[in-house]
């Protein structure tokens, strides 16, 4: 008589006791009376018991029944108020540290945004936005970073959720003034390697796209600080390669490649994997996706 027993159908023999009708329980569940039945002769085969018998005033319940019933709903009650409270996240209570990781032109470009929104929301909470490092993927898994963003990356492990964020154009960032017009000046004057900490793997897709077409770009200088590398472009007709939606909103123009140079990698936040259902990591992805489209748009 004792053992696993479904929790719908609990929930139908409730309903049976309550209605004391199997046509009134079909109509509430939204089912066929056929199906109610089938129900009730399984929960008549699990319980042992026959439940409920037949009279002039509909179905009337068992000695047995009579006795467990209120178990039963003292039970259905706690779970349905245990699954709520599952359900229920409240950003302005949340009290723990929460931990961001992007990459360092990430930081540089929407660092402050970004910190602004969280802390708007997550007001109760320290908010650490981290650099991006080569153990990051791993830091996440241990649940000691909560989220990043980065590149999609199809070697990443798949403890590891990647949810799209947006899709970028790569090209060629070059001063205001700068006679580069085209994609192909762009590899006929010296250009900037910026390096993007967690991004190189894509950086070196599109230098094996470009050698399909016998194209290289005359790297002169390497840097890993923004204001830098925009200085040296201003200063002399360099350029950097960077996707569009990091790029400075004045100052500056953006010379696209071609759509058959281009690496269509889109950028995504990362998450454990047990976590992308997660209230906080769904509101941290919406939080981060709102300011990385408004960058793009700009």
């Amino acid at each position: 008589m004792h053992k696993e027993h479904d929790y719908n159908l609990l929930k139908v023999l409730v309903l049976i006791y309550q209605y004391r009708s199997l046509t009134t329980v079909a109509a509430v569940l939204g089912k066929t009376e056929s199906a109610i039945s089938k129900h009730l002769s399984k929960l008549r085969e699990q319980l042992g018991d026959p439940l409920f018998v037949r009279s002039s005033n509909g179905l009337e319940p068992t000695h047995y029944l009579e006795r467990i019933i209120p178990g039963i709903e003292t039970g259905l009650r706690s779970v349905e108020q245990a699954l709520k409270r599952g359900e229920a996240f409240d950003e302005k209570s949340y009290e723990k540290p929460i931990v961001v990781a992007l990459d360092n032109l990430s930081i540089e470009c929407f660092g402050t945004e970004l910190l602004v929104a969280l802390k708007s929301v997550f007001c109760r909470s320290r908010v650490e936005l981290r650099t991006w490092r080569s153990d990051t993927y791993q830091s996440i898994v241990d649940g000691k970073t909560d989220i990043g963003i980065q590149f999609f990356n199809e070697d990443c492990s798949k403890a590891v959720y990647q949810a799209s964020l947006i899709n970028v154009e790569i090209g060629a960032v070059v001063a205001s003034n700068s006679h580069i017009d085209s994609w192909e000046q762009v590899f006929e004057n010296p250009c900037v390697f910026f390096e993007i900490r967690g991004w190189n793997e894509t950086n070196h897709r599109l230098i094996k796209q470009m050698a399909k077409y016998d194209l290289s770009f005359d790297y002169q200088v390497k840097l890993d600080n923004l204001s830098v590398a925009l200085s040296m472009i201003q200063r002399d007709n360099y350029s950097v390669v960077l996707s569009k939606h990091l790029m400075p909103s004045s100052g500056f123009r953006f010379v696209p490649f071609p759509d058959y140079m281009q690496t269509f990698t889109p950028v995504v936040t990362c998450m454990k994997q047990s976590n992308r259902q997660n209230p906080l990591h769904r509101k941290l992805h919406d939080i981060i996706k709102s300011i990385v489209n408004k960058k793009g748009e700009g």
